[in-house]
């Protein structure tokens, strides 16, 4: 697989889980501002900030601070301080992150089998490649003992053949 290829791979991974992430948030921001008229006035006032660029923030603020688990309540007031705030823009997403969100999902069996199928093609790859790894690292111990063999051999001849000029001298 090209490297280009391995890329796009792992954006739409990443994509993937963001993309629920951003729904969650858009789903919370639109129940809020149904709540709140004072909050979807300052989110309507400022087009140009996105939810997708909200949760960017978060993500920004999450890898900075290297804190790697967030209470709801402190996310959605990320939310909130994005949007009061004008000076905070989209800083984009560089780095893909691994999102974990609370919310439900329901899967249809079908979607079920194929997860579950995926599941057990990527554990028999993983053991597959640990399977292999071990064969290498035993095949690399052998030909190390087989190398310092042959070097005790060759100081052993060595020694005899000094040992033989020794005595004939």
């Amino acid at each position: 697989m090209s490297k280009q290829n391995e890329e796009k791979k792992k954006a739409a991974g990443s994509n993937a889980v963001t993309k629920g992430f951003v729904e969650q948030i858009k789903a919370w921001l639109n129940a809020e501002m149904e709540r709140d008229p004072l909050l979807a006035e300052v989110v309507k006032s400022k087009p140009q900030k996105t939810v997708e660029g909200a949760c960017n923030y978060v993500l920004k603020v999450a890898r900075e601070s290297r804190q790697e688990g967030w209470s709801d309540d402190e996310v959605y007031g990320m939310i909130r301080h994005f949007y009061d705030e004008d000076n905070l823009t989209d800083p984009g997403n560089q780095h893909p992150s691994r999102i974990v969100t609370n919310a439900h999902v329901d899967l249809s069996e079908r979607d079920r089998a194929e997860a579950m199928e995926q599941a057990k093609n990527e554990y028999k790859h993983e053991l597959e490649v640990k399977a292999a790894k071990a064969e290498l690292e035993r095949k690399e111990k052998e030909k190390r003992q087989a190398e310092e063999r042959l070097r005790r051999q060759q100081e052993k001849a060595e020694k005899a053949r000094k040992m033989q000029l020794t005595l004939f001298d």
